[in-house]
């Protein structure tokens, strides 16, 4: 038995005091069970660098107080002694640092239904390769990730996206912001980055991160504004045209030309393509990606299972270009994979015996069952004065825009006073233009159908009291 104390905090008090009151707490506090063995006093001086006068000070204050008892040759041994009724050891006081809200709704949590994970197949997967792989899980991972994943996801991009890449060309990371951390030590370190506005919040927050230079590009109807992007001095533009969000705009075929066009004008230009919730579209085929017109081998395509499955599989991946991926190989290959392997080969099969696909077509379903309840209840209300409502075609989340005198923050306060977690259009603006302002966005993702009703009634109340 090893015992480790902290004699920074004797207190002024001589050291075999300090080291009995640590060894009576622990025998108290049932740490240290009837009968065990301690350790020998020569043992304890040299973990704790003390003296073993000390230690034979403090044991036998224990024995003399019936805590320890002693053997011959055999060394000191915990007596059995209960603890007090009233005995509270005494630990350090703490504040609570992180409280989580607690809810009826909350409208900004874009996440997956747990509920709805395929357990059963997920379990099959894993006990498969539980049984059937050795070393390899827990070997070192290569470093771009597990061959056998890589070759799946790419057939799957082949079947889902008409994307014909290279499993050479793609790394596997524990999270698209770990990936980001290795892609931007690739790139130009002076250039500037775009970011969408509005846009999802969490990009310019890994560019600051890394001390990186970014601009907010503006938004039009149909995707990101080139008017905008020529003004930024932008070289390197991270995007979303399947799906943006929180607008839901879909990038118009003129403008992905237009984009295309703009990267072949500076040899140093990239595009980062973030498709990560292309398969969420309801009514129609997802749209081919930018980097299926990649002849310039500048666009970086970015996705993750974080949506499709869930956060807790940290498996994301980033496809680049064949000039970027020969100095990441040459420049980043002493770094560990930081994805499971065991996860990585369990998602592989997962992919390959078509699980996966299976697992999208029905929650497909399931979103789309809901968006289209939760618009028909907005639509049904009184109270709410909807001015507009985005189609609902893709996406796990819904715009509305509402004909109100309230501010946006005053918007949310009231809302929090009907125990409604709200988010606001102008929330994801860098500069608020006035059509983005008194726009809800309402993720729907893993809400409650049972609660839809009296969210939406909640919801109208706001408008109603003010």
């Amino acid at each position: 038995m090893m015992l480790h104390y902290h004699f920074e905090r004797k207190d002024k008090k001589p050291l075999y005091q300090h080291l009995y009151e640590c060894l009576k707490e622990d025998i108290l506090s049932g740490r240290l069970p009837a009968h065990s063995r301690l350790p020998s006093k020569r043992e304890l001086a040299r973990d704790n660098q003390i003296s073993i006068k000390t230690v034979m000070n403090a044991y036998e204050q224990l024995l003399l107080e019936g805590y320890v008892t002693s053997k011959e040759k055999k060394g000191y041994f915990v007596a059995p002694v209960e603890a007090l009724p009233d005995y509270c050891p005494e630990v350090p006081e703490y504040t609570q640092i992180y409280v989580e809200d607690n809810w009826f709704v909350d409208f900004t949590a874009n996440q997956v239904v747990y509920d709805q994970f395929p357990f059963s197949m997920w379990k099959k997967v894993m006990r498969e390769v539980l049984s059937q792989y050795d070393t390899e899980l827990v070997r070192r991972a290569h470093f771009l990730g597990v061959k056998e994943l890589r070759c799946a996801i790419a057939d799957y991009l082949y079947r889902s996206r008409g994307m014909r890449v290279s499993p050479e060309c793609m790394v596997i990371g524990a999270s698209i912001e770990y990936l980001y951390g290795r892609l931007v030590k690739l790139l130009p370190p002076d250039a500037v980055y775009g970011v969408e506005n509005p846009g999802y919040k969490k990009i310019p927050r890994i560019y600051e991160e890394y001390a990186l230079q970014w601009a907010y590009i503006d938004m039009d109807s149909q995707g990101i504004s080139m008017e905008s992007l020529r003004n930024s001095g932008a070289g390197i533009l991270h995007v979303s045209p399947e799906h943006h969000y929180p607008l839901g705009t879909v990038m118009s075929a003129a403008r992905r030309q237009e984009l295309l066009q703009w990267l072949q004008e500076e040899p140093e230009r990239y595009l980062i393509e973030d498709d990560y919730d292309c398969e969420f579209r309801y009514r129609s085929r997802t749209i081919a990606p930018l980097q299926n017109k990649d002849r310039n081998h500048r666009i970086i395509y970015m996705n993750t299972f974080s949506k499709t499955l869930a956060p807790a599989i940290r498996i994301s991946y980033m496809i680049l270009p064949e000039k970027l991926m020969v100095r990441y190989a040459h420049e980043s290959n002493f770094y560990s994979n930081s994805a499971s392997s065991c996860e990585q080969y369990a998602l592989a099969r997962f992919i390959r015996e078509g699980y996966f696909e299976r697992h999208l077509s029905r929650m497909k379903k399931y979103y789309r069952r809901k968006g289209e309840l939760l618009m028909r209840v907005l639509k049904q209300s009184s109270l709410l004065p909807i001015v507009q409502i985005s189609d609902g075609k893709s996406g796990t989340h819904l715009l509305v825009k509402v004909d109100t005198s309230l501010t946006d923050t005053e918007i949310k306060w009231a809302a929090r006073q009907q125990n409604i977690h709200i988010a606001c259009l102008s929330e994801f603006c860098g500069e608020i233009k006035e059509e983005y302002q008194n726009v809800l966005v309402l993720n729907y993702a893993d809400m409650e159908e049972k609660d839809i009703r009296e969210a939406v009634r909640r919801l109208g109340n706001i408008f109603v009291e003010w």
